[in-house]
């Protein structure tokens, strides 16, 4: 906020009108990694789980602390190609709200489509 003590000279910052952050909001959220692919039999977005185990919902995904356990369990979904095919790591912050991943193609892969599905014909159905 600037605030002008003279009108001839140039504006002057006053120290008690400056808005300072709170430490709440100068802390960054933790990041965390994620191991990600898709479902080999229907190619629907898959995660996997901290047990090896894999689930198509990304609050259920297994977060991992650092990239190098994110990677060996990245090896472990490399032995299952035959239900999780091409995984690979993401990095998602840990919020209040939930799990948020970091870029917009992965956010997209977790909430679904960015467009309203057309719901099928009832004509052609019948048909």
């Amino acid at each position: 906020i600037t605030k002008c003590y003279r009108k001839h000279q140039d504006n002057t910052i006053a120290l008690s009108q400056v808005q300072r952050q709170s430490p709440a909001m100068s802390q960054a959220p933790a990041l965390k990694w994620v191991v990600t692919g898709n479902f080999t039999a229907d190619g629907a977005v898959a995660y996997l789980r901290s047990d090896g185990s894999v689930t198509p919902k990304l609050a259920e995904a297994g977060l991992l602390a650092t990239k190098q356990d994110a990677e060996s369990l990245r090896k472990v979904a490399l032995g299952k190609e035959a239900v999780i095919a091409d995984p690979y790591l993401i990095e998602v912050a840990e919020l209040p709200s939930g799990r948020d991943p970091l870029t917009a193609r992965e956010r997209i892969r977790s909430q679904g489509p960015t467009i309203r599905l057309r719901r099928p014909d009832p004509q052609l159905q019948t048909q």
